[in-house]
């Protein structure tokens, strides 16, 4: 006789996660299953183990007695066979990719569906952090960070550029302007410590802005300076890459003829000899190829 043959792990991720929404319905959407197919790998794993457990009442489905004493004992048995395969899953589609949050939300994720009906079978997920992780020691595929483009011991292949254009809500351009011109330098300026220096630079580019005395809004982030700018709190200095929905939706408007380039730009980049280079070239070649009109401009 040989040796025992192991519980579903799906049956058992089935049982799990019905536990923990209460409903079959829910559980079944979490994981991308019909109702029935759900019940299916519960039913499957209560004829492996020989006992019920889950069961009517009234119109609602429990746990038994026996399937909470089964999960009660499994602890987060789950959670370690799911970080234990995870490394093994990713090698075989999923890319993980790290950048600035205002990045992400204002310009990554509004293209990311582009991405996914090139590549369908390729996963992406996105994480956000203010500081520059290391490729060679955390759980990372690939980034995009913003620099002048050198890496020590990193491929970098660049984006687009960084400028700086200020923006504000037509109401506001409108409030302070005068005459045929507008003059929106007597507007509260919004800041964000992420980027304490955007205003340093454009004051040297703007005279005429340096000698004026500045009333200042000072939020964390350049996502919440682009949000404040909207609700009409001010004027915010914005990359022209961040702004092209708001203009163009007459939520903002710009109140420069032109941007100012910075040195600095938006670069994808990751190890020379990185696992799953074959995916993360896909992920490369279409990130350049969706930024080259701000690459042009």
């Amino acid at each position: 006789m040989g040796p025992p043959i192991p519980p579903s792990a799906r049956g058992l991720a089935a049982l799990s996660l019905f536990a923990t929404l209460g409903t079959l319905t829910e559980a079944a959407e979490q994981l991308g299953v019909t109702r029935s197919a759900l019940s299916h790998r519960i039913a499957e794993l209560e004829k492996q183990l020989g006992v019920a457990l889950v069961r009517k009442a009234g119109r609602r489905i429990a746990l038994t007695e026996d399937g909470e004493r089964l999960l009660s004992s499994m602890g987060d048995a789950l959670e370690r066979l799911q970080a234990a395969v995870e490394p093994f899953r990713r090698d075989r589609g999923q890319i993980r990719l790290s950048t600035v949050a205002t990045f992400a939300s204002h310009w990554l994720i509004p293209r990311i569906a582009q991405f996914q009906a090139r590549h369908p079978r390729i996963e992406v997920a996105i994480f956000t952090t203010t500081r520059a992780i290391d490729l060679k020691q955390e759980e990372m595929d690939c980034a995009i960070r913003h620099g002048r483009g050198e890496w020590k011991g990193l491929s970098s292949t660049l984006l687009f550029k960084e400028t700086l254009m200020p923006v504000a809500a037509p109401e506001v351009a409108d409030r302070f302007s005068h005459g045929a011109k507008p003059d929106w330098r007597g507007a509260p300026l919004i800041r964000a410590r992420s980027r304490f220096m955007d205003w340093s630079i454009w004051q040297k580019h703007d005279r005429a802005l340096a000698k004026r005395r500045i009333k200042w809004l000072t939020v964390e982030t350049r996502a919440q300076a682009l949000d404040a700018a909207i609700s009409g709190a001010g004027v915010a200095l914005m990359d022209m890459a961040y702004i092209a929905a708001p203009v163009a939706e007459i939520r903002l408007r710009k109140l420069a003829e032109h941007p100012l380039p910075l040195p600095t730009g938006y670069y994808f980049v990751n190890l020379p000899h990185a696992r799953s280079l074959h995916l993360l070239n896909h992920l490369r070649d279409w990130a350049v190829e969706a930024a080259e009109p701000f690459r042009a401009a």
